[in-house]
């Protein structure tokens, strides 16, 4: 036991040790800057901005598309009818292959609302797992100029004006060729919320580092229908089933940038599948800033144990009898390595609570550091375009 004493101590106080602690210290203070430049303006999200225009646009279409849901169609109806839009403003529901009787139920509101518009989309085990299909057919079928995609199960807000009108606004700037804003996250358990969380913080994050907002709930969105068309919409990505938001907006960034309506959220009941195959048609940089993500989340693990690790000994091994210069200064530099890695931690804590507290469940936040590790580890490396480039080559 003395001779390992002998040995450790010593070591404790090398230049080794003292380089892991500065490396454990710059790692997490960089890390704890790039996320609070990241994430800058989450404190305040999904707050109406004082004197912000919410007069929705005229000649809109607003797409509501669902399954065997007929209730939730009627639901939206109602909404829209009470909602003294302009008559400009068309409502178009898709009926996505159901097979009870949603059908004869939406007929029967047609007959009421001669204004509604109705798509059935006939049965196909081809697309039986996807929406593209759905959302094409319902572009085709109106004629307006912008358009505003949401499914059955998110339920219609109470500021059905000012939602749409925060949601479409954006359109108005001819450099913007889409909008897309929060889900929050109800009538759900906790292994389908946690997944739906990250990945509306990783596209927040992305949206705020010029990146794509990848991840992302594909509902909520507003767009130009003739920018979809005439880029020959999901022609490319019919084999994935899913993602219908982040292949949209990634289509329609070659027409302008994507913008966050942080203030056009909307709720949303149950979760979301992710199909696998989505992964391999991201754009390289999207691939390598996940993978670079997940690097760096592990890194900041990686420091902060080998930082308690040598902290415990100087406050365990090394004795604190004597007068030694040299002990307490690498002592001092073990606390601030320790403190840097609580702070970061501590922000990434406070980031998780405000963002689950609004869009879910508070207690969302404890499992989220968990599960992210877990997807980390479980999560295969998708597959290269060999004509795509590194992130790093541009």
């Amino acid at each position: 036991m003395s001779a390992w004493f002998e040995q450790v101590v010593p070591w404790l106080m090398s230049p080794i040790a003292s380089a892991i602690l500065i490396g454990s210290a710059l790692t997490s203070l960089l890390s704890l800057a790039l996320l609070v430049y990241a994430s800058r303006g989450l404190w305040s999200l999904n707050t109406q901005t004082e004197g912000q225009d919410s007069t929705p646009l005229k000649d809109l279409a607003l797409l509501v598309v669902g399954r065997n849901a007929a209730s939730r169609f009627e639901e939206w109806i109602e909404a829209f009818a009470g909602a003294e839009l302009p008559a400009q403003v068309e409502l178009v529901v898709i009926d996505n292959q159901s097979e009870d009787d949603t059908a004869q139920r939406i007929e029967f509101l047609r007959l009421k609302y001669q204004w509604l518009k109705v798509v059935t989309v006939p049965h196909s085990n081809r697309f039986w797992r996807t929406r593209k299909l759905a959302m094409t057919l319902g572009i085709k079928a109106t004629k307006c100029t912008y358009a505003v995609w949401v499914d059955a199960a998110t339920i219609p807000p109470k500021n059905f004006t000012p939602w749409l009108g925060d949601l479409t606004q954006p359109l108005l700037d001819l450099e913007t060729s889409s909008v897309w804003g929060p889900v929050q996250v109800v009538e759900a358990n906790q292994f389908a919320r946690i997944p739906m969380h990250a990945g509306q913080l990783w596209a927040w994050l992305r949206q705020h580092t010029g990146g794509l907002p990848t991840s992302m709930v594909p509902v909520n969105l507003a767009f130009r229908s003739n920018d979809f068309m005439e880029l020959k919409g999901f022609q490319d990505s019919m084999h994935v089933d899913g993602g219908e938001g982040e292949l949209l907006l990634t289509l329609l960034r070659q027409r302008g940038r994507s913008v966050l309506a942080d203030s056009a959220t909307i709720a949303r009941r149950g979760g979301i599948e992710r199909d696998p195959k989505l992964r391999e048609v991201r754009a390289s940089s999207e691939q390598s800033a996940l993978l670079l993500g997940f690097f760096g989340l592990f890194l900041t693990d990686l420091a902060g144990l080998l930082v308690m690790a040598i902290l415990g000994g100087h406050v365990v091994l090394v004795q604190a009898a004597g007068l030694d210069p040299l002990r307490d200064f690498m002592r001092d530099q073990a606390f601030f390595a320790a403190g840097s890695w609580i702070a970061l931690h501590a922000y990434v804590g406070a980031v998780l609570l405000v963002h689950s507290s609004r869009f879910g469940h508070w207690s969302d936040a404890l499992r989220m550091p968990l599960w992210l590790r877990l997807d980390a580890v479980r999560r295969r490396i998708p597959k290269q375009d060999p004509m795509s480039k590194p992130f790093w080559k541009g």
